[in-house]
């Protein structure tokens, strides 16, 4: 059956792209490459207690970009994604021993069958409503934890835009969840909070968080 929330941009908005030039854009550059690498150290934290041999899912895994810092930390990666132009430029990098192409509310895993799932730069794309149930779809692969980002407004760039609202000016508006609001969607999810870890206070508006279902493996 076809959830109700097939229409979201999330869904269907990357499935035919120039993925080179979207890596470009949002990796490309000294600060993004350098608000990449904190990513990375935050993640790392955030797995610190697997070891070595794991096997972690990556979903979605866009083009790639974390399977070598996944590999190097001794895991094995398997890389999904719904986009067959992403997993194109994904395949050709190192660091995973497979990839599947999947739709994360449908994915082609049985439950428990990996040992952790990481999911980044995805959650926020999808509606609210819709966020509870992918966070307990994904958490139902692993046998340990889900470690995905999501994104918060204890930042100076959502002070700056607040303050240009309060005085009448026009700023972006972006979906951001405060720590009550996630804690609130992850027991919707029927999991637990675990970790929520800073990508960099103040300046990044990325949490790096683990949750889990309960009575799961560390």
């Amino acid at each position: 059956m076809r959830p109700a929330t097939a229409d979201y941009d999330a869904r269907w908005g990357y499935r035919q792209l120039d993925a080179r030039r979207y890596e470009r854009r949002r990796y490309g550059g000294a600060i993004r490459r350098l608000n990449h690498r904190l990513l990375e150290r935050a993640l790392g934290r955030a797995l610190a207690g697997l070891a070595p041999g794991a096997l972690v899912l990556d979903a979605p895994c866009g083009t790639g970009i974390l399977g070598p810092f996944l590999a190097r930390r001794g895991l094995r990666v398997i890389g999904a994604d719904i986009s067959p132009a992403m997993l194109a430029v994904a395949r050709e990098r190192d660091g995973a021993v497979g990839h599947v192409r999947a739709d994360l509310e449908l994915p082609p895993l049985r439950p428990r069958s990996v040992d952790a799932v990481v999911c980044t730069r995805f959650l926020m794309h999808l509606p609210a409503a819709s966020r509870p149930r992918v966070l307990d779809t994904l958490a139902g692969l692993g046998r340990g934890p889900l470690v995905a980002t999501v994104c918060h407004p204890y930042t100076l760039k959502s002070l700056v835009r607040a303050l240009r609202r309060a005085f009448g000016g026009r700023a972006k508006r972006s979906p951001r969840l405060t720590r009550r609001m996630l804690a609130g969607e992850v027991a919707a999810a029927g999991l637990e909070l675990g970790r929520v870890i800073r990508v960099m206070p103040l300046l990044s508006e990325v949490w790096v968080v683990v949750v889990r279902k309960p009575g799961s493996t560390s």
